[in-house]
């Protein structure tokens, strides 16, 4: 198998797990889905994963270097960091809308106890991401003074990610964008002054306007 040919199989099985795991959940996937969803063969399959366990972690960790890759790409373009907070937040959503591995990540999370330890620690990566930005923002003089960083980044990453999970596992929400437009709009009257309240209000009556 040449290097190109193995990397384009390991693709297609990520993408085959990630949709029987966002479908079917850890436990109501077997590999034999997997092999028949994209017609894989047995051999090429356990010569990337030797279990399914692996094959889980891989699509985990296929989730966290998917919204990683939006972090670099879109840090360079916006100086004020709670835009840049939105902007990552908007992106994120559309990647969960959008592509199955980001869904299947979420599910995979969630059911981290019935994998194994290997799983990687949940939304640590997330957190730290918006610590670094509410710290700038508050240097830019755009947060309120009595804001905490580590309490307010869990809070934010605490509801993107019900939002996500509650609109996956209930339909509550077509699509996720709209929900990530609402929960600033509630979320953000806390933690940002006036004055940058009604910039960043702006931006996110925006979102989707080129959808």
């Amino acid at each position: 198998m040449t290097q190109e040919r193995a990397a384009w199989t390991r693709e297609g099985i990520l993408q085959a797990a990630a949709e029987t795991f966002e479908t079917r959940g850890y436990l109501g996937t077997s590999l034999r889905d997997i092999v028949t969803r994209r017609d894989v063969s047995k051999g090429a399959l356990y010569f990337h994963f030797q279990s399914k366990e692996a094959l889980a972690i891989a699509v985990v960790q296929e989730h966290y270097e998917k919204w990683t890759r939006v972090v670099t790409e879109i840090r360079a373009q916006h100086h004020r960091a709670i835009q840049l907070m939105l902007e990552l937040s908007w992106q994120t959503a559309q990647l969960i809308r959008d592509e199955a591995v980001m869904r299947a990540g979420i599910r995979l999370l969630a059911e981290r106890k019935l994998i194994g330890p290997s799983v990687p620690r949940p939304f640590v990566d997330w957190i730290g991401v918006i610590e670094e930005l509410l710290d700038e923002a508050r240097a830019q003089h755009d947060l309120l003074p009595d804001v905490g960083i580590k309490e307010t980044a869990r809070i934010i990453v605490a509801a993107l990610t019900g939002l996500h999970q509650i609109s996956y596992a209930q339909g509550g929400c077509t699509d996720p964008r709209a929900c990530v437009s609402t929960m600033w709009h509630c979320l953000l009257p806390g933690i940002v002054t006036l004055g940058c309240l009604a910039d960043m209000r702006a931006i996110v009556a925006g979102f989707g306007d080129d959808s």
